[in-house]
């Protein structure tokens, strides 16, 4: 427990871990507002869906071989694997980078934008059982590093442009990461009981 001190007339005033903001006694100045948890997270996964769609579509590189110039994207990525053999990398690729992080962005937005109104969700328990279990599963940040070591690679033999789409998923990595990692049950469930 710490103590902390109104600027407004000084009084000493013991502050205990909770959500909402403290105020003085005395002078009812507000002495530590605490952050809104559930605005953090939604701003995250409304940053996340606003990235998304430019991610998978824009060219994530362009390398040339002799005259010819090759772009690639993720859906590109996932055909290569599809048509070289690849069949069950090619479905790992898509659960992990595309299907799981895009319905884990979507039910967050609607499971975090009516804890943020103080209203409960519809369908609460559905919401968080599919982010308890797609959160092991969002694996964009691992694709990121499968591109930086295919740059390594083609840099010897070609050269490489780098595209939008790597910006775009370099951001879209940062915020479901950050995203799924700010997944709190006890502050979920503790906004969840708070709103009407």
């Amino acid at each position: 427990m710490k103590v902390l001190c109104c600027s407004g007339c000084g009084l000493m005033i013991e502050n205990e871990i909770h959500e909402r903001d403290i105020k003085c006694p005395r002078c009812l100045t507000i002495v530590c507002k605490k952050h809104n948890k559930i605005s953090y997270d939604l701003s995250l996964a409304i940053a996340s869906l606003l990235l998304f769609f430019p991610a998978m579509y824009l060219p994530v590189l362009s390398f040339q071989l002799g005259s010819s110039i090759q772009e690639g994207n993720m859906f590109f990525a996932l055909k290569y694997f599809y048509t070289g053999g690849y069949q069950p990398l090619s479905a790992v690729v898509f659960f992990t980078t595309i299907f799981a992080p895009l319905i884990y962005i979507v039910i967050s937005i609607l499971m975090y934008a009516p804890l943020h109104e103080k209203r409960r969700p519809k369908y609460m328990n559905i919401y968080y059982k599919i982010l308890f279990e797609l959160r092991e599963w969002v694996m964009i940040d691992i694709y990121i590093i499968s591109v930086l070591v295919s740059i390594v690679k083609l840099e010897a033999t070609s050269e490489v442009i780098y595209g939008p789409g790597l910006l775009m998923l370099t951001f879209l990595a940062a915020t479901t990461f950050l995203s799924v990692n700010a997944f709190t049950p006890k502050q979920v469930w503790r906004a969840y009981h708070n709103a009407h």
